[in-house]
């Protein structure tokens, strides 16, 4: 660790567990900005309460730990940094947050695979900007069963959402703020019926 690292911290916005602390480890983590995540749970106001949520690059989980106070019934999260699962993982012990599962894997690689359980009802992907292709991971999150035509599916990024939207899905809310472009995507209803 570099003598300039310092440890970041993120808060928790709005729900039962207002106003903890994040501690963000791994210096490649970014956050979702409270700008963004505050419009995006105003979004997800309707369909929060009860849903299963799964966080793929989780980094510092606040959008795990934003949902369960929001009041969802349960969130996974998913990243391939030890730094990062440590961190959310001594935070959950800390805060007693026991409905969210933490698993140290490579997001990629894991929706390549079937999901043996219930598709989800909200799915986060907020990878590093510019490294993966976002329109494959969406592709794989429905032909893996991961997502299915009733999941709403977050993403972000820093180039426009609107090269992801094709015939078989749509973006029925989307955003700037900076740089960073965010939406919530679904199937189109043509698409579900086939």
């Amino acid at each position: 660790m570099s003598a300039s690292h310092k440890m970041r911290r993120v808060r928790i916005i709005g729900g039962k567990h207002k106003g903890i602390f994040l501690s963000v480890d791994d210096e490649l983590t970014k956050p979702t900005p409270d700008r963004v995540r505050e419009t995006l749970f105003n979004w997800l106001t309707p369909n929060i309460e009860g849903a299963n949520v799964l966080e793929l690059f989780g980094g510092s989980g606040c959008l795990s730990v934003e949902s369960i106070s929001r009041g969802c019934n349960s969130a996974f999260y998913v990243d391939s940094s030890r730094k990062a699962c440590g961190a959310i993982k001594d935070t959950l012990i800390r805060c007693r947050i026991n409905s969210i599962n933490v698993t140290c894997k490579d997001s990629i690689l894991m929706v390549q695979k079937k999901n043996s359980d219930n598709p989800y009802d909200i799915i986060f992907i907020d990878p590093p900007y510019g490294k993966y292709e976002l329109h494959q991971i969406v592709e794989n999150l429905y032909e893996q069963s991961w997502a299915d035509d009733e999941s709403l599916i977050y993403l972000e990024s820093n180039e426009c959402l609107d090269k992801l939207v094709s015939p078989k899905y749509q973006l029925i809310r989307d955003s700037k703020a900076g740089n960073v472009y965010y939406g919530i995507l679904k199937l189109t209803t043509q698409s579900s019926k086939k």
